[in-house]
């Protein structure tokens, strides 16, 4: 059974499993191999930025068995900065169940539009959610370049 519950500290070295791991199995269906690797890289070569953020942000653990499989962290209270699913529970609709935590918490922090930067790969899953796109804006990391999708959705009639 997977229920939702708060991050604590001891969920963080999970927390970069499950991002490694969703990036690495994922990601291959848009990007090179090159792209992956320097993607799935970021809580190790800057574990700090990433301890942080989790720490810092309303962060949200999905757990089956007690057991983290999916996170979400809102960070600041307006941008849904990290989303990510452990490849052995995709398509479970776990990522839509942390997105509606993450949108209800924006809108009781008062946030009428909720941001994201989405991939190639999560860009569909925000589309379905009614995230709508912004703009489109090149990046580079470790060398590689992407392209992130700016997307944002009205909380306005969510706001509880």
């Amino acid at each position: 059974m997977y229920l939702i519950r708060d991050f604590k500290e001891t969920d963080l070295s999970s927390l970069e499993l499950i991002y490694h791991d969703a990036v690495m199995e994922q990601g291959r269906r848009n990007y090179s191999e090159e792209q992956v690797e320097s993607w799935a890289s970021f809580p190790y070569l800057y574990a700090a930025d990433f301890r942080t953020l989790v720490q810092t942000g309303y962060t949200r653990v999905m757990a089956f068995h007690q057991i983290p499989v999916a996170f979400a962290t809102l960070y600041p209270d307006d941008h849904l900065a990290l989303l990510y699913v452990l490849a052995d529970h995709a398509g479970q609709g776990l990522a839509g169940r942390l997105c509606d935590d993450i949108e209800q918490e924006a809108g009781r922090r008062g946030v009428a539009c909720l941001r994201t930067d989405a991939s190639l790969l999560s860009r569909p899953v925000f589309e379905q959610r009614g995230f709508r796109l912004v703009e489109q804006q090149p990046v580079e990391r470790a060398g590689q370049k992407f392209i992130r999708f700016i997307m944002e959705k009205s909380l306005s009639s969510q706001a509880v």
